[in-house]
Formats: structure tokens, sequence, C-alpha cells
């Protein structure tokens, strides 16, 4: 289903994202407000329980990352309009985590001091600068969302089911989407995703002109984007991508693009699998190390000592 009107690239990256950074804060701000007036008049009490409140924000979060999700456009998802819509998803994402991370880690300290100057003798700035800090990183998290769901649909229509899709998330996910980037299915004349920007239209063009290009600047978006998702997972994604490409050597281009959503997908979803259960038996088998600190005589003797005098 094509949604002409509202496939706008900007919805992509900047209105959609800012749109649920704004709804997600008022609708978290409004149930911290309501939770507190619940527990200081009806139960008359000061102590507020935690687990309810963090519920209730996951409950918020869900409902507003489903109705972002609604409300992005409804086209299909050819590779053009992918490599267009991912490409500017992925850079500015990163390039706003990696200045707001290194403006944060360069002036640290002055800005605890402002902060904490103004916490207590101006309120009302000290709150504009927390809303404003929220609504960056929520907006961040609005884009992550916009982009998780662009690849969603591009691995659909590359006729790959549903529910491999979702079962290969979050280990496995780059290995359903990264053909989607990298290979033409059909030719596509008139993506689905128009691009009103002649240089970026342009640019793209040149993206997808030959693999070479196409490789070099996914290589260059995704090392970028270790520095929001941590280089561990890039790692993950670089070595998925080369399972990938070693597919398509043996089977060949056709082949792969017609059967993709057989064993290919399904090896995915086996690999998602099988990192979730290392993870999480790891997480629950590990045992935390503990260095052993030995308390000699004279040691205590000589604290003593010092105590005294």
């Amino acid at each position: 289903m094509s949604d002409k009107k509202s496939a706008s690239l900007l919805k992509w990256w900047l209105w959609s994202p800012l749109k649920f950074a704004f709804i997600s804060l008022a609708s978290m701000l409004l149930v911290a407000l309501l939770y507190g007036i619940i527990f200081g008049q009806i139960f008359n009490t000061s102590f507020v329980t935690h687990a309810p409140f963090l519920i209730m924000l996951g409950i918020i979060f869900a409902l507003a990352i489903t109705y972002q999700v609604r409300k992005l456009p409804h086209i299909k998802m050819d590779r053009p309009s992918f490599v267009a819509i991912h490409n500017i998803q992925t850079f500015v994402l990163s390039v706003a985590f990696i200045i707001s991370s290194i403006l944060l880690m360069a002036n640290a300290q002055t800005i605890m001091i402002h902060l904490l100057w103004m916490e207590t003798h101006s309120n009302d700035m000290f709150l504009i600068i927390m809303i404003l800090a929220a609504l960056f990183y929520l907006y961040l998290l609005g884009l992550l969302v916009a982009n998780v769901y662009a690849k969603f649909c591009r691995a659909r229509d590359m006729n790959i089911p549903t529910w491999k899709i979702i079962c290969s998330m979050p280990f496995g996910f780059s290995m359903i989407w990264t053909p989607g980037y990298m290979l033409a299915n059909g030719a596509t004349k008139n993506p689905s995703q128009q691009i009103q920007t002649k240089w970026y239209k342009k640019l793209t063009d040149w993206v997808l002109a030959c693999p070479v290009q196409t490789i070099g600047t996914f290589t260059v978006l995704t090392t970028l984007s270790g520095y929001f998702f941590g280089f561990q997972s890039i790692l993950l994604t670089f070595a998925l991508t080369l399972v990938f490409g070693i597919w398509v050597l043996q089977v060949g281009t056709k082949n792969f693009s017609k059967n993709i959503g057989g064993k290919f997908a399904t090896t995915a979803t086996i690999i998602n699998a099988i990192l979730l259960v290392c993870i999480i038996g790891f997480r629950i088998f590990a045992t935390p190390t503990t260095q052993d600190v030995q308390i000699t005589i004279s040691d205590t003797a000589q604290i003593t000592q010092t105590t005294n005098q």
C-alpha cells in the first residue's frame, strides 16, 4: 500500500521522531504527576513504590512506539527508497550522538556545577534544560524506532516471512536487512520514496550506481553507527554481512533473491536464538570474581596504633 502524500523523507528522520519525543515525554510527565497524586492523596503516603511506576512507563513507551510506527509512511520499501531512508537516519543518529557525547565528556565538570547551581538558584532554567535534554535523547530513540521499522519493511518486501523477521531480532536482524541494502531485486524506475533535495538524490544514485560504492557507503555508515550501538554490535553486523556475501557467492544473486525467505532467513533466526541462549546463560551462570583481601596482624596493629594516636 502506498502513502504518497505522507511519503516525505523528512518524516522518516525528523518529524516522526520529534513527534515521538514530545508525545512520550508529555505522557511520562502526566503519568508521574497522576502517580504522585494517587499515592499522596488517596493512600495518604509519601512513599512511592517504583515497580508499578516503571511498568506504567513501559506501557507508555510501547504505546508511543506503536503510534509512531502506525503514523510512518506505508510505502513499498524498494531498494532506492530504503537506501535513501537508512543512510540519512543512520548518519543523523550517529553524528548527533557523537557530538552530544563529546560535548558532555569534554565539559562534564562544568555542566555538573552549572546544573547543581541552577537546581538550587534557578528551578525554571533547570527544568527547561532537563526537558530539552530528555527531548533530545527521546528524539534519538524515535529515530532508532523509525530506522528499525524501515529495515523491517524492506525485509518484508523482499518476501521474508514476518515471523522470521521478528524472530531474528535483535542479533540476527542485520543478516535479514543487509541484503535489502546490497541487492537490487528488480529494476526500480519510480521509487516509492520521493527525494526533493537534488544533492541527496544524486548522492543516493551514486551509492546505488555500483557495488563498490554501495559496500563502501555501508561500511562507513555502519562503522559510524558503532559509536551509538557499540562496536561489538557492528562487528556482529559485519560478520553476518560476510555470511550473506558468502551465501550469495555460493548460490548466485538471482537464486538468492528468489529464495531469501527460506533457508537464509531461517539461519538468521537460528543464529539469533543461539546468541540469545548463550548471552542469557552467561549472565545467569557467570559468577562474579571477588578479590581476596588479606589483613595481617602487623597491618592491624599499625592501624590500631595510628587510631590511638
